[in-house]
């Protein structure tokens, strides 16, 4: 076995909490990892960091690792892997495309396979006319866990230790099934290689899951938060129980699947959706993630650190939707009740 599969280098950029959370578990399993961060940020992403897991109410030492600032010092090392915490929205703006810019050009003359994990329609190709690698070379990547900074000011709940979780940076939930990170197996070798790396952690799962099904659930999930929002973010339960707004929502959401880019598997995701199976997901979420209170962190990361994504996907698809002579009218109803939003029917897609 070669040296860089014995020692994989993996260039993380973005240190942020889903950075932290990834870059644990895969240096667990004994990759060598590397941050990539903004400039002047270097001096205060001290080593080591703690992460508080809530799964065994412990907190985790992340020492091993390195941290640049610029994309230049990337030449000392051979990535296999580089993986981009981008959000959606963020990717698409103009230092997030000056970012994927500067990186295509490291990435371009190395091996390494990049891992994209925003989400939004259209932004896959975003990312290949900007970085400009051949597909096989892009994989997306699905954070299995739930993960936040503690400065989030989410409730602490019972049997949680609020002075353990004040050491902490990061604190981090898997699912019942500890499934902490999917890979899109549009390039099956590599998506391989990744799993097995991570795999070898021993406490977190990389599951793999199809192209055609990341690029339903990378929009269609949206609208069950928007309904959460416009709910004001009660147990899921409550938002269940108003049967008018959760038909809408489940409607909407229908729509996004069934969009005629989404072929056949669309049809069929839509009819195994509805709104019976899509409350019962979300309710088991909601037990499994306990002592992490399921709608406070959905809350704060879909009702505010990546709000701009989920309506940017929306946006994105309802004129997608509408080019194709579809009125999107769940959708649309939905996104006119947002909260400090107004929908249009002249969006635009990305």
């Amino acid at each position: 076995m070669t040296t860089i599969m014995n020692k994989p280098n993996i260039l993380i950029v973005g240190a942020g909490a889903v950075g932290l959370a990834v870059g644990y578990h895969l240096n667990l399993s004994g990759a060598d990892i590397t941050f990539l961060v903004r400039e002047g940020r270097k001096t205060t992403f001290n080593s080591p960091q703690q992460l508080y897991c809530y799964d065994d109410a412990k907190l985790k030492n992340f020492a091993d690792f390195s941290v640049i600032e610029k994309v230049a010092e990337m030449a000392d090392k051979q990535f296999q892997f580089v993986i981009i915490t981008l959000d959606g929205n963020s990717s698409r703006t103009a230092e997030g495309t000056a970012m994927l810019r500067k990186l295509s050009d490291a990435v371009r003359t190395s091996k390494a396979t990049v891992i994209m994990c925003g989400f939004g329609l259209g932004l896959r190709e975003h990312y290949l006319q900007v970085m400009q690698i051949s597909e096989d070379r892009l994989l997306r990547g699905i954070l299995g866990m739930l993960c936040h900074q503690t400065n989030a000011d989410l409730p602490i709940l019972a049997p949680t230790d609020p002075a353990q979780v004040a050491k902490a940076s990061v604190c981090y939930k898997h699912p019942a099934n500890k499934v902490g990170f999917q890979i899109e197996t549009n390039n099956k070798a590599a998506a391989k290689q990744f799993i097995e790396i991570y795999n070898r952690c021993e406490v977190s799962l990389c599951g793999q899951i199809s192209p055609a099904l990341v690029n339903i659930f990378s929009c269609a999930s949206f609208p069950i938060y928007s309904a959460c929002d416009i709910a004001g973010w009660p147990d899921f339960s409550t938002v269940v129980a108003n049967k008018e707004l959760w038909r809408l929502a489940c409607r909407a959401q229908s729509e996004i699947m069934t969009l005629p880019r989404h072929g056949l598997m669309g049809k069929l995701m839509a009819l195994f959706l509805g709104m019976r199976m899509t409350a019962k997901i979300h309710l088991k979420l909601e037990r499994e993630m306990l002592p992490l209170g399921y709608q406070a962190f959905n809350r704060f990361h879909h009702g505010g650190k990546v709000r701009a994504q989920d309506l940017d996907a929306m946006r994105h698809c309802l004129a997608d939707g509408q080019r194709h002579g579809r009125p999107m009218k769940a959708l649309q109803e939905l996104m006119k009740r947002l909260p400090e939003h107004k929908a249009t029917s002249h969006a635009t897609a990305g």
